[in-house]
C-alpha cells in the first residue's frame, strides 16, 4: 500500500483542487438558495414585488406626462410615442367617456383588453383576465377621461400547447410550484403603496424547483475539480502499486457516486432538469433518462481511458498450454461480443425509444437533445474502441501473439453467439456485428504491428473514418426502423381521418352548450316548438359559426332514453352502440366526444351530453352528430395550430408534411397529398394481401396499409439513403472531432492540474501543430462565415418573398371581400357593417373566402375594432383581443398607407401579418387582416437544405484539408528535421557534411547559413584541435618532465654524496657505493615504468580485437595475485564463460590495473579483502564485472576527477591508470563506474557486451 508520507505529500501538492471545489460548491449553494430570485418563496415574492413596483412607477411617470396623455386621448400621438409605449413591459389604454359612452382612444397591444365595467374607477386592482393575471392601474387624468395600465404578472391561457404556456411574466424560471391566489393562504405581494395585490402560494410537492444555470455551472466545475483530484490519486496508486489497484479505486468511487446520485440525488437533484426527464428518453432503471445515459457513458469512458493509459505497463505471463490459450481467447471474444451487443441495444434504444430526432437531412428537426444524444453515441463508439484495444492487447500478451488462433476462436464464438440469438428480432444486426467485429480485430492487429514503435497520424485517421462510417451506418439502420414505425402510425392516422382542430372545436362547443339556459329550458318544458327553437339556436350560436362546413344533426332524449321530437327514428340504444362498440378509438380526449366510422366515406363525430335539471338529477340527453369529410388544414392556417390543445395531436402528425400519401377505397383514389404520382385506380394485383407491406419504386419507399377490405392507405417517401449517409457521415465526423477536442482540452487541464504555469508550458505549440491549427481554423472559419452569410441571405430573401406573397394574397382577398360587401349591402340595403343582421349574413361569405384561399381572415372597422373573423374562437379563448394591432392601425389610419406587413407574436408563435384597407366609392370602410404562418416553416426548410449541402461539402473539405495539413506540415517539419539531424550530428572531431537544398525559399536561406556556419566551424575546429594538441603536448611535456625530475633528484644527490665520500677517502665507500648503485637501479626502474605508462597511453587506440572468454582471463589475472600475503583475493566464477570481443591485452591491462589499485587502496594495518564477481546485465546482452575492496574509499571531493588523465590520488604515479582503464572499456563498447564509501571500501563496475 501507499506510504502515509506519500499520501500526505500528494494532498499537499493537489489539495488545492478540493479547496477550489469546496468554494465552488459553497457559492453554488448560496446562489441557488439565497442569491437567485427563485431560490425561495420569499425570494420569488421580493422579485415579483420589485418588478411590479418598477413597472408601476414607469406607468406613473407616463401618466404624469400631460402632453403625451393628451396626445393619446386626442389621437395626435406620433409614431415614436407609439413605438416607445409599444416596447414597454406593460400595456396602455386611453378611454374617453365625455361624449357617447366609453370610447377606446388608444391601445398599445392587441393581445388583451382591460375589463370594462359600467364606469372606470381610479385605483389599483388585481384581475384574472382571459389570458392571465394582471395588475390593473386606472388613472382619471381629466374628467371622464382615463388612462388604464395593464401589468402582466402571469400568463394562463385557456389552451395550452407548444406555443401557449403558463408562466410568470419575465420570470420563466418560476415553476409550477408557485400559484397565484387572490385570497390567503400565501405570501402577500404588495404594490408600491404597500397594498396587497395577490397572494403567492407555494406548493413544493407539485414540482421541485430547478437549480439555476449559474449554480449548475459552479457545481459542474467543482465536480470536475474533484474528479481531477480522484484521477490524480488513482494515477499515483497505479504508478506506486499496480494499474489494477488504481483502476479498482477509480471504479469504486464512480460506483459510489452513481449509487448516491440514484438513491439520494447526490450531489444535486438532477431529476428537476429537463435533460433527466424520462419523457424524452428512458430505457430501464439504470438509463432512466438521456442525462443518465450521458453521465454513465462519460464515466465509463473515463474508466476505460484510465485503464488504457496504464495497460502498457502490465506484462502478464504467457500462457503456454494450448487449452488455456483457447479458453482465454474464447472468453475474451465472448466479452467483446457481449459488450458490443449491449452497446448496440443501447444505441437502438437511444434512437427508437426516444423522442429525439436524428434526421440530419432535416436540420431544424434537430435540437439540443439531438446533439446530446449524438455526443453520447460518439462516446459509446470511442469507449468501445478503447475497450477493445485493451482486451486485444492483453489477449496478445497472454497468448504470445497467436493471431490465427485468435481469429478462428472469435469466429467460432461469434457463430455460437448467433445461435443463441437466432430468434432475436434484430438478428440481421447481430450477423453484421459479428463480421464487423472480426474485421475490426484484424484491423487492430494490423495497425498495432505497423505503427506500434512510432507515432503516426495514419492510425488516428483510420480510426476516425472507421468510427464515423460505423456509427453512421448504425444510425441509418435504426433511423430507418424508427421511420418505418412512424410511417405506419401515419398511415393508421390517415385511415381514421381524424381532425385535431375539429375535435378541439367540438370539445369547446360541448362544454359551452351544456351551460346554455335555453338547452336546460327545453329539457324542462319538452315542447316541439322548443325543439325547433333549440336546433336553430344551437346551429346559429355554436355550429354554423365555427364548423359551418359540416352537416350537424341533433338528437334529444329524456332521462329514460325516449326520443324528444327527433326528426329521425334513431334510438338512444343505437347511438350508444355506435359510440361504444366496434371502434378501436371510441373516446376522444375523454370529454364525451366519440369518433365513429362505418365505411370510408361514412364517418362522424358524435357528442353526448347529460343535461341536468333542478338539482343533480339528469333531465335528458343531447346527442349531436357532425358528419362530413374533415378539411385537411394546410400550414398557412395560423389559428388552428394555436387552438389545438396539447396532447390532441399525436407525435406522428408532425411527419404528415414529409410524406406523400394517397387513400384508396375499393381501388379508387379518394384523396392524395404532395407530389408523388399515385395511380387513379389500382388493379387487384396491385393491392397487397397483407395488412402492411413495404415496397421500393422509382426512388421512393412505399408503405401499403390496409385498414379494411376496401380501404387502402399508401404512404410514399423518397429514398435518400446515400444522401442521408453522406450527411450523417459529415455530421458524425464533425462530432467526433468535437469530442476529441473536448477530450484533449480536459486532458490538458488534468495534466496541468489547473495550474496556469503548467498550462502555459503545455500550450507551446510546435511548428507542425501551428501549421495544422492554422489551416483547420481557416477552414472552420470559412465554413462558419459562409454558413452565417448564407443563412442571413436566406432570411432576408425569405422575408421579402413572404412579404410579397402575403401582399398578393391580401390584395386578392381584399378584392373578393369588397365585392362581397358591395353585393351584400345591395341585398340588405344597409349603410354600415356594424349592423348585426348584415354581419351574420356576411360571415358565411367571409368564411367561404377564407376557405378558398386557405387563410384566416379578420375584418376590423375604421375604429380598429374587430367585426368579423374566420376564427372567432381566438377572441373567445382570450388569445387575442378584439382590437387591431396598434402599429398596423396607426400606419393605415394615421399614415394612410395602402398596406402594412409586420411580424407578430402570440405566445411563442411568431408569424407575419398583413393589413390592408377595404375601400368603396366612399372611401375606407374597414381594415382586412390576414395572418400567415408558413413563413418560418418554409424558411427553415430552405436553410435546412442549404446547411445539409454545406455540411456535406465542408466535411470533405475538412478531410482534404486534413490531408493537406499532414502533407504541408510534414514537408515543412521534414526540412527542419533534416537540419535538426545535421545539427545534432555536428562534431568537432569529424567531418561535418553540408545540407543539400536546391529550393530558393526561407528554408533554403536557413540551409545556406547553416552550410556557412559548418565551414566556419571546420576552420575553428582545426584551430581548436591544433591548440588542444599543443596544449596537450605542453601538459604532457610538463608532466613527463616532472615525473622524470622526481627520480633524477635523488639519483643526483646519491652520486654527489658518493663523490664526496670518495674524495674524503671515507672507509665505508664500498658499502656506500653498493647503496648508491641500488638506489640508482631503483630509480632507473621507476623511470622505465614511467616510460612504459606513457607508451601504453599513447598506443591505447591501437586495438586488436579477438573473441575470448572473460571468465578465463579474470581467472588468469587474479591467479597472479593469489599469493600476495597482504590481502585475500576472491574470484567468484560461475559456469558462464562470457565470451567477449575486444583487445585481450588491453582487457588484461584493465583488470590488472584495477587489482593493483584495489591492493594499493588498502591501508597498512588492515587485512585486505578483494572480491571479483561476474553477473548478467539487465538486458542479458552484457556482463558486469565487480571489483570490490575494503580500502579507504574515495573522498567525495576527488570523485568527479577520478577518470581524468594525469590525476592521481597517490604520492607517486602518472595518474594515467584509471583514465587508461576508461579508454579501454569504451573502446570495447562498454562502460565503467564505481560506488564508494569513505573508510569502508570501493567497488568498480565494468560492463562489457557479450558475444551471442
Amino acid at each position: 500500500m501507499l506510504d502515509i508520507k506519500e499520501i500526505r505529500l500528494f494532498f499537499l501538492r493537489n489539495g488545492y483542487l478540493l479547496i477550489i471545489a469546496a468554494w465552488l460548491f459553497t457559492f453554488a449553494f448560496l446562489f441557488n438558495n439565497y442569491w437567485s430570485y427563485y431560490s425561495s418563496p420569499h425570494g420569488v415574492q421580493r422579485s415579483l414585488e420589485g418588478d411590479i413596483r418598477e413597472r408601476q412607477q414607469s406607468f406613473a411617470d407616463l401618466v404624469a406626462d400631460s402632453a403625451t396623455v393628451e396626445a393619446l386621448l386626442n389621437g395626435t400621438y406620433s409614431e415614436k410615442t407609439l413605438q416607445d409605449i409599444y416596447r414597454e413591459n406593460y400595456y396602455v389604454f386611453a378611454y374617453d367617456s365625455t361624449n357617447e359612452g366609453l370610447q377606446l382612444r388608444f391601445w398599445s397591444t392587441s393581445n388583451v383588453a382591460p375589463p370594462l365595467q359600467p364606469a372606470l374607477t381610479e385605483g389599483v386592482s388585481f384581475r384574472r383576465l382571459a389570458n392571465g393575471y394582471y395588475v390593473v392601474l386606472c388613472r382619471e387624468v381629466q374628467p371622464q377621461r382615463f388612462v388604464v395600465g395593464l401589468l402582466p404578472v402571469k400568463q394562463e391561457f385557456a389552451i395550452t400547447n407548444d406555443y401557449l404556456g403558463n408562466q410568470f411574466y419575465g420570470r420563466p424560471a418560476i415553476g409550477r410550484e408557485y400559484a397565484i391566489h387572490q385570497r390567503p393562504p400565501g405570501l402577500p405581494v404588495l404594490d408600491m403603496n404597500d397594498r396587497i395585490l395577490f397572494y403567492l402560494f407555494y406548493n413544493p410537492g407539485l414540482q421541485e424547483p430547478s437549480p439555476s444555470l449559474m449554480s449548475m455551472l459552479l457545481l459542474a466545475v467543482g465536480c470536475i475539480c474533484v474528479l481531477i483530484f480522484i484521477n490524480l490519486f488513482a494515477t499515483l496508486m497505479a504508478r506506486r502499486l499496480t494499474p489494477l489497484w488504481g483502476f479498482l479505486f477509480l471504479l469504486s468511487v464512480v460506483l459510489l457516486f452513481r449509487v448516491l446520485s440514484y438513491l439520494y440525488n447526490f450531489p444535486v437533484d438532477l431529476r428537476s432538469l429537463n435533460l433527466f426527464n424520462p419523457w424524452i428518453y428512458a430505457k430501464d432503471d439504470v438509463f432512466k433518462s438521456l442525462g443518465d445515459l450521458l453521465l454513465n457513458v462519460l464515466l465509463a469512458f473515463w474508466l476505460i481511458l484510465f485503464f488504457r493509459q496504464h495497460v502498457r505497463t502490465i506484462h502478464p505471463p504467457v500462457v503456454r498450454t494450448k487449452w488455456q490459450s483457447w479458453l482465454i481467447i474464447g472468453a475474451a471474444g465472448l466479452v467483446m461480443f457481449i459488450v458490443g451487443q449491449f452497446l448496440l441495444d443501447l444505441i437502438r434504444s437511444l434512437v427508437i425509444d426516444s423522442r429525439i430526432s436524428y434526421d440530419v437531412t432535416n436540420f431544424f428537426s434537430l435540437n439540443e437533445y439531438s446533439v446530446i444524444g449524438s455526443m453520447s453515441l460518439g462516446f459509446i463508439a470511442i469507449s468501445f474502441l478503447f475497450f477493445s484495444q485493451i482486451v486485444n492487447y492483453l489477449l496478445n500478451q497472454l497468448t504470445d501473439f497467436q493471431y490465427r488462433s485468435k481469429y478462428v476462436s472469435l469466429a467460432v464464438v461469434g457463430l455460437v453467439w448467433l445461435a443463441f440469438r437466432i430468434n432475436a428480432p434484430d438478428l440481421s444486426a447481430s450477423v453484421a456485428f459479428m463480421f464487423w467485429l472480426l474485421g475490426y480485430v484484424i484491423l487492430l492487429d494490423l495497425l498495432e504491428l505497423r505503427f506500434s514503435q512510432r507515432s503516426s497520424t495514419l492510425p488516428f485517421i483510420v480510426w476516425m473514418l472507421m468510427m464515423t462510417v460505423t456509427t453512421s451506418a448504425v444510425l441509418i439502420y435504426y433511423n430507418n426502423l424508427k421511420e418505418l414505425s412512424n410511417r405506419k402510425h401515419v398511415a393508421m392516422d390517415l385511415s381514421r381521418q381524424r381532425d385535431p382542430y375539429l375535435e378541439t372545436l367540438l370539445n369547446d362547443v360541448g362544454e359551452r352548450l351544456v351551460q346554455d339556459p335555453q338547452v336546460r329550458s327545453f329539457f324542462l318544458e319538452r315542447t316541439r316548438t322548443g325543439k325547433r327553437a333549440l336546433e336553430r339556436t344551437l346551429q346559429e350560436k355554436y355550429f354554423s359559426r365555427y364548423i359551418s362546413r359540416f352537416n350537424v344533426q341533433f338528437f334529444t332524449y329524456d332521462e329514460e332514453g325516449q326520443p324528444l321530437f327527433n326528426s329521425s327514428r334513431t334510438s338512444f340504444e343505437s347511438l350508444q352502440d355506435r359510440i361504444m362498440t366496434g371502434n378501436e378509438l371510441p373516446h376522444v380526449l375523454g370529454r364525451d366526444l366519440y369518433y365513429d366510422e362505418r365505411s370510408f366515406n361514412d364517418y362522424s363525430y358524435i357528442g353526448k351530453k347529460e343535461i341536468y335539471g333542478r338539482g343533480d338529477t339528469v333531465s335528458g340527453y343531447l346527442f349531436y352528430e357532425v358528419r362530413s369529410e374533415p378539411e385537411i388544414m394546410q400550414p398557412d392556417r395560423l389559428y388552428p395550430e394555436l387552438l389545438i390543445e396539447s396532447g390532441v395531436r399525436d407525435q406522428q402528425s408532425e411527419y404528415m408534411d414529409r410524406y406523400s400519401y394517397a387513400v384508396y377505397n375499393k381501388g379508387q383514389l379518394v384523396t392524395h397529398h404532395n407530389n408523388y404520382p399515385f395511380k387513379v385506380r389500382l388493379a387487384p394485383s396491385e393491392i397487397p394481401a397483407a395488412d402492411t407491406v413495404f415496397d421500393e419504386n422509382n426512388g421512393y419507399s412505399l408503405l401499403y396499409y390496409r385498414e379494411s377490405k376496401d380501404k387502402l392507405v399508401v404512404v410514399a417517401k423518397p429514398t435518400r439513403n446515400f444522401l442521408e449517409f453522406i450527411t450523417l457521415f459529415a455530421y458524425m465526423f464533425c462530432l467526433f472531432l468535437l469530442i476529441i477536442g473536448i477530450y484533449s482540452l480536459v486532458d490538458l487541464f488534468v495534466k496541468a492540474r489547473l495550474r496556469i504555469s503548467n498550462l502555459q508550458a503545455m500550450l507551446k505549440l510546435s511548428i507542425r501543430n501551428k501549421v495544422q491549427s492554422t489551416i483547420i481554423f481557416a477552414v472552420a472559419f470559412a465554413f462558419l462565415a459562409l454558413g452565417l452569410a448564407t443563412i442571413l441571405f436566406f432570411i432576408n430573401r425569405s422575408r421579402a418573398e413572404n412579404a410579397e406573397r402575403l401582399s398578393r394574397t391580401v390584395h386578392s382577398i381584399a378584392q373578393d371581400i369588397e365585392k362581397v360587401f358591395y353585393t351584400q349591402r345591395m341585398l340588405d340595403q344597409v349603410e354600415t357593417i356594424y349592423d348585426s343582421i348584415f354581419l351574420a349574413d356576411l360571415s358565411r361569405s367571409i368564411g367561404a373566402i377564407a376557405t378558398e384561399h386557405n387563410v384566416d381572415v379578420n375584418i376590423y372597422d375604421t375604429g380598429g375594432h374587430l367585426q368579423l373573423s374566420a376564427q372567432p374562437l381566438m377572441i373567445e379563448k382570450g388569445l387575442i383581443s378584439d382590437a387591431m394591432n396598434p402599429l398596423a392601425f396607426y400606419h393605415l389610419s394615421k399614415l394612410n398607407k395602402i398596406q402594412y406587413i409586420q411580424e407578430e407574436q402570440i405566445g411563442e408563435m411568431k408569424y407575419i401579418s398583413g393589413y390592408i384597407p377595404l375601400r368603396d366609392n366612399r372611401g375606407v370602410f374597414a381594415y382586412l387582416n390576414v395572418p400567415y404562418f408558413a413563413t418560418q416553416t418554409e424558411l427553415n426548410q430552405q436553410i435546412s437544405t442549404f446547411l445539409v449541402a454545406l455540411i456535406n461539402i465542408n466535411a470533405f473539405i475538412f478531410l482534404i484539408a486534413g490531408l493537406l495539413v499532414l502533407l504541408i506540415s510534414n514537408t515543412i517539419t521534414k526540412s527542419f528535421s533534416l537540419i535538426t539531424e545535421k545539427l545534432r550530428s555536428v562534431n568537432l572531431g569529424q567531418l561535418n557534411e553540408p545540407v543539400e537544398w536546391d529550393k530558393e525559399d526561407e528554408i533554403g536561406l536557413l540551409v545556406k547559413e547553416y552550410n556557412k556556419m559548418v565551414q566556419k566551424l571546420e576552420v575553428s575546429a582545426e584551430k581548436l584541435a591544433k591548440s588542444e594538441r599543443e596544449g596537450a603536448w605542453r601538459e604532457m611535456a610538463r608532466q613527463v618532465a616532472h615525473e622524470i625530475k622526481n627520480p633524477l633528484t635523488p639519483m643526483k644527490l646519491s652520486i654527489q654524496y658518493l663523490q664526496r665520500a670518495i674524495a674524503n677517502d671515507s672507509p665505508d665507500v664500498k658499502a656506500l657505493s653498493r647503496n648508491v648503485a641500488n638506489t640508482l637501479v631503483e630509480q632507473i626502474e621507476h623511470l622505465s615504468n614511467i616510460a612504459s605508462d606513457f607508451a601504453a597511453f599513447a598506443h591505447i587506440t591501437k586495438i586488436n580485437n579477438e573473441e575470448f572468454s572473460l571468465s578465463e582471463l579474470l581467472s588468469s589475472v587474479t591467479g597472479l595475485y593469489m599469493s600476495n600475503p597482504e590481502c585475500h583475493i576472491y574470484f567468484e566464477r560461475n559456469d558462464n564463460p562470457y565470451m567477449v570481443e575486444a583487445d585481450k591485452t588491453q582487457i588484461n591491462r584493465l583488470f590488472t590495473n584495477l587489482l593493483q589499485n584495489a591492493i594499493q587502496a588498502i591501508p597498512e594495518g588492515r587485512e585486505g579483502h578483494i572480491a571479483i564477481s561476474m553477473e548478467d546485465g539487465e538486458s542479458g546482452e552484457t556482463v558486469i564485472v565487480k571489483v570490490t575492496d575494503n580500502g579507504t574509499g574515495i573522498p567525495p571531493e576527488v570523485q568527479p576527477k577520478i577518470f581524468v588523465p594525469n590525476f592521481t590520488t597517490k604520492s607517486s604515479g602518472t595518474g594515467l591508470g584509471l583514465a587508461m582503464c576508461k579508454n579501454i572499456v569504451e573502446q570495447a563498447g562498454g562502460r565503467i563506474w564505481f560506488t564508494t564509501a569513505p573508510g569502508v571500501g570501493t567497488t568498480f563496475y565494468v560492463a562489457l557486451p557479450v558475444v551471442e
